[in-house]
């Protein structure tokens, strides 16, 4: 079986500082304007490295804190999930994803939960961690370390 795995302005310490505007207005923390702000928001396009190889990869990150992921394609079949990220430093971050993996025609054949940190240089996302590997009844199979490369798109 393919396994496909697949990744902040300043750092905030202690409570998010609220920010009030006009009467009636909606309140903005310092929180929910740092991670709009941060450089992986977005999408990317690269490449995931694992144990079974190497894979085309998708990311798209949300300034809400979501995620999406895609990977493969073709005859090996291809994964794809949603999850979180959320800021650790100025270009540093981390998300973990669940992942479910489908074979060429579409048949579910397990999932990944995939859990990585990393970092923005320029428009180059890099992010590495460790992946979950489970069968399509859930039964928990190995983990395996996971490398992603990715260009802003």
């Amino acid at each position: 079986m393919a396994v496909f795995a697949s990744a902040t302005a300043l750092a905030l310490s202690g409570a998010a500082l609220a920010s009030t505007t006009a009467a009636g207005a909606e309140t903005v923390t310092d929180s929910q304007v740092f991670i709009k702000a941060h450089p992986v928001v977005g999408s990317w396009q690269g490449t995931v490295q694992h144990q079974g190889g190497s894979g085309p990869i998708s990311l798209n990150f949300s300034s809400s804190g979501s995620v999406c992921l895609r990977s493969g394609g073709g005859s090996g079949g291809h994964g794809e999930g949603t999850g979180t990220w959320k800021s650790t430093g100025t270009n540093t971050f981390k998300f973990t994803v669940r992942e479910y993996l489908y074979d060429s025609a579409g048949t579910p054949t397990g999932s990944v939960d995939v859990n990585q940190s990393g970092s923005i240089s320029g428009k180059t996302l890099s992010s590495s961690g460790v992946s979950t590997i489970y069968d399509v009844n859930g039964n928990f199979i190995t983990t395996a370390q996971a490398k992603i490369t990715a260009a802003r798109i």
